[in-house]
């Protein structure tokens, strides 16, 4: 969470605990104050607008999800769940160019990864951090690939393994996420699922046209398939 002035972290904290008490408009009236006050906190604008989705106040998330991205352009969540929205609503170009951008963010991120030394972590306080995105919204695709990635980093390979094959049945065009399951089984020695796995996401990034990560799953499975030999 990104640091916040008390009274709109307060109305954020306020906030969850009255849509936990299911008083749903109490929660997004103090969430609208809070964004308000701190248009840079994100966690408000990620919790307004999955309640807005969830209510089919598509017109009001896709407002609040606006406001997001001039805040910060590059937070993958807010142009993530614009596309969700405009699905609903059958606005599908504009879907489809938030999508493209969700994807644009998400490698990025990699390569910047990758450049950098990464610093010390802690994969317990990031486990819970995506573990809450996924209790707000069960079908949030990203929560799933996120907390998989996580489990794959501290070397828990069942945990990313459930994780990862739930993030591509609750959406099975996103590659990356049948990347992340073909590494854990790779790693849990399972070969045989994880040639399956890389078949599947090449198909699916074959037909959305995701090439970064149609070259690492036909890599991953020309290195497996030569194991066989």
């Amino acid at each position: 969470m990104t640091d916040s002035p008390p009274e709109a972290l307060r109305l954020y904290q306020e906030a969850l605990a009255h849509y936990n008490a299911r008083e749903t408009e109490i929660a997004v009236a103090k969430l609208k104050q809070s964004v308000s006050l701190n248009p840079s906190l994100d966690d408000a604008y990620e919790a307004l607008s999955v309640i807005l989705y969830n209510q089919g106040r598509y017109d009001e998330a896709i407002e609040i999800l606006k406001r997001w991205v001039c805040a910060n352009p590059e937070t993958l969540m807010a142009h993530t769940n614009l596309s969700r929205c405009y699905v609903a609503k059958g606005m599908i170009a504009e879907a489809e160019h938030e999508q493209a951008e969700a994807r644009r963010l998400t490698w990025k991120a990699e390569l910047k990864a990758k450049k950098q030394a990464a610093p010390p972590v802690s994969f317990d306080s990031q486990i819970e951090k995506y573990k809450k995105i996924i209790a707000y919204d069960p079908k949030d695709v990203l929560g799933y690939f996120s907390l998989g990635t996580v489990y794959l980093e501290a070397k828990k390979f069942r945990e990313a393994m459930d994780i990862l094959e739930k993030a591509v049945e609750v959406d099975p065009g996103h590659t990356a996420s049948y990347v992340g399951l073909g590494q854990a089984l790779e790693a849990l020695g399972d070969h045989s699922k994880a040639t399956r796995i890389y078949r599947q996401g090449i198909a699916a990034a074959e037909k959305s046209g995701d090439m970064m990560p149609q070259k690492k799953m036909e890599s991953r499975l020309k290195a497996l398939e030569e194991k066989k030999d």
